[in-house]
């Protein structure tokens, strides 16, 4: 595959990436749900989306003349920015789910301020600091922190130093991994717990009498938690997503330190991260059909549906608050 044709596809990726950004922007607000705090979190990383596809379509000749520099640097920083907004929003979605579910935190929106600060203020620290050290650095297809491949027009820089190779993966690839795969652990949690009302909610069916009335309720809040648990098991494809889309980059960075060259992956992975937003919006959009069957579902009961345990348990008053609090998060029940 020629650079042309990659450069193709990158740039195609990109506009696909923030049409798929424009398409979360729209239906977040055509779903009236602006007072959801978890969905508040999501648009966060859309707009990090949108910029990160922005960056992306910057086309920086390659050269190495102080313009170009200044250029590439320029680019490099909002593509570093815009990727740790990414990994932090998607971390701070996750942990917003299992604080709500699992420790029984609720009104998470007095936080808001602080994930969002949290969100966008620090990543500017893992951008700064390339630019300070200088490494930012002109490569065939995008500007960044420089510790594979080295434009060919900026030979005389040289194979990059050890210091750069140290910045790229404790500033990117750390928090990348790290981020994501706490993020994962978090929503196995809580869609473990998930699994457990279903399980006490079956034997609970199964105990009943067969009053046709009675079987319709508990019927109908099965089929609650079997949404409000596919939700949760959607959240997982954010990190998941964030994970794929940069292991071509992972993987060749990794060749690159034992002094390989992965030639498939050298335009490839560029092309694969380029389509994170596009490929977040189709999680989104998947999602955002479950959450409006379940609000909907809700909207037509006078009251929240309360999960029936076992007499005698004792944790069943946590359990119903638990489960009251996923259905805050996963509707905009009390206005959180």
């Amino acid at each position: 595959m020629n650079d042309q044709t990659i450069k193709i596809l990158q740039i195609t990726a990109c506009s696909l990436s923030l049409i798929g950004s424009l398409f979360i922007i729209v239906v977040y607000f055509r779903m009236g749900m602006r007072k959801n705090f978890a969905l508040k979190l999501i648009m966060c990383l859309t707009i990090s989306d949108i910029i990160f596809s922005l960056s992306n379509l910057m086309y920086i000749d390659p050269g190495c003349t102080p313009n170009y520099q200044i250029l590439c640097t320029t680019q490099g920083f909002l593509i570093q920015y815009s990727s740790i907004a990414c990994f932090l929003f998607c971390f701070l979605l996750c942990l917003c789910i299992f604080w709500t579910v699992i420790k029984n935190r609720v009104n998470l929106s007095e936080y808001q301020r602080h994930f969002q600060l949290i969100g966008f203020c620090v990543p500017i620290l893992f951008a700064l600091i390339p630019v300070i050290t200088n490494s930012y650095n002109t490569q065939k297809y995008v500007c960044g922190i420089s510790n594979d491949d080295v434009d060919s027009y900026c030979n005389e820089q040289g194979t990059p130093s050890k210091l750069v190779r140290i910045e790229s993966i404790s500033l990117f690839y750390v928090p990348l991994w790290l981020l994501n795969i706490v993020g994962i652990s978090f929503i196995i949690r809580v869609s473990i717990f998930m699994t457990k009302l279903r399980t006490q909610s079956e034997q609970i069916n199964r105990s009943r009498s067969s009053d046709q009335q009675e079987l319709q309720l508990y019927t109908q809040q099965e089929y609650e938690l079997k949404l409000s648990q596919r939700i949760t098991q959607n959240m997982l494809l954010y990190p998941i997503i964030m994970l794929i889309c940069y292991s071509g980059m992972t993987v060749y960075a990794i060749a690159k330190l034992c002094d390989q060259d992965i030639q498939v992956l050298r335009g490839i992975r560029f092309i694969m991260a380029d389509c994170l937003g596009l490929c977040n919006s189709i999680a989104y959009g998947y999602n955002a059909i479950i959450i409006l069957r379940l609000q909907k579902m809700m909207s037509q009961q006078q009251t929240l549906p309360m999960m029936q345990f076992r007499q005698g348990s004792n944790d069943s008053d946590v359990n119903r608050k638990q489960f009251e609090s996923f259905l805050s998060i996963a509707t905009n029940y009390n206005d959180q």
